[in-house]
């Protein structure tokens, strides 16, 4: 099932512990054409995390991706649980450098058996309701198999394609090859979205001149929904401080126990903050949080 697209779409890329359901709506606000969520691990779905279950929750008005990760083609069949029908397509890492990930065998460790992530790749196609792609990277283990790893998610049926220019080793150091995104344009027929090193305009610009379907936007969004305004050249529908107001409301509705959220919020807190004048003593006192209250009396007293 080809995937197409009527227009260049600028995406927010999926980041374990960073595009939670209330930034994913956040950056569609901003203007973000896709989001797609963290990484599911479908192995967890299959033994009903309640925690895996609660990560499906979408309230975006974008195109919704759900990426998912495993190796077993045995448990493909979970993708046509109803619990992923809200999603208008199902994205297969290939492409994480986490040492636990690639331990068990998924992420960036997918692109070492070729016939194993094929069989994977069909499984997921012949379960899925929805489309399929792959996000990979450039090779691992020193192997930079990308096009011959692209060219089998095609012919398995994937119906588009993400590429992350590093390899497993870079993780994300260093630039992208810039020069992977054209070869890998010109070597299948089926979309091609560039991640990675996207952090302007002119980035994108480029990435659509060499025959990009879109760009995924990542490290570059944490913090930042407003980037997604300023490379499309439109008005922010709000402003930096009622986004965090609206993150921080919308995951109260999420976790249950204050000291889970105020830990798991403190980082995206230190993402917004960056930017601001004296942001390291900021970020040292919110280190420091241990309730709700003094998360809440900062954003109120802040100015970015």
């Amino acid at each position: 099932m080809k995937y197409k697209f009527n227009k260049f779409i600028i995406a927010l890329a999926p980041m374990a512990g960073v595009t939670d359901f209330a930034f994913r709506k956040i950056s569609a606000d901003f203007g973000a054409d896709m989001v797609v969520t963290e990484m599911i691990s479908l192995k967890a779905f299959e033994h009903n995390s309640k925690l895996t279950e609660k990560m499906l929750r979408e309230e975006s008005k974008a195109i919704r991706g759900c990426q998912v990760f495993f190796h077993d083609p045995s448990i493909a069949n979970l993708i046509a649980d109803e619990r992923f029908s809200h999603f208008d397509f199902i994205d297969l890492n290939c492409g994480c450098p986490a040492p636990k990930i690639l331990k068990n065998k998924d992420g960036s460790a997918m692109m070492r058996d070729l016939d194993n992530t094929r069989e994977v790749i069909s499984s997921l196609v012949k379960y899925s309701k929805k489309p399929v792609s792959v996000k990979f990277r450039l090779g691992i283990d020193d192997n930079i198999n990308y096009i011959e790893f692209a060219k089998m998610c095609e012919e398995a049926g994937a119906s588009f394609l993400t590429l992350h220019a590093r390899t497993r080793e870079q993780g994300y150091s260093g630039s992208v090859d810039k020069t992977a995104y054209y070869k890998l344009v010109k070597a299948v027929n089926i979309p091609v979205f560039w991640s990675g090193d996207i952090i302007s305009k002119e980035d994108v610009e480029y990435a659509k001149s060499i025959g990009c379907a879109g760009v995924m936007i990542g490290r570059a969004s944490m913090g930042n929904p407003e980037i997604f305004s300023i490379i499309k050249g439109i008005a922010p529908p709000y402003t930096k401080v009622e986004a965090i107001k609206k993150h921080l409301n919308l995951l109260k509705t999420y976790f249950k126990s204050e000291k889970t959220l105020v830990a798991y919020f403190k980082k995206h807190l230190m993402w917004y903050v960056k930017s601001m004048q004296n942001a390291t003593d900021t970020k040292i006192k919110i280190l420091q949080f241990t309730t709700l209250k003094e998360i809440e009396n900062l954003i109120d007293n802040i100015s970015i």
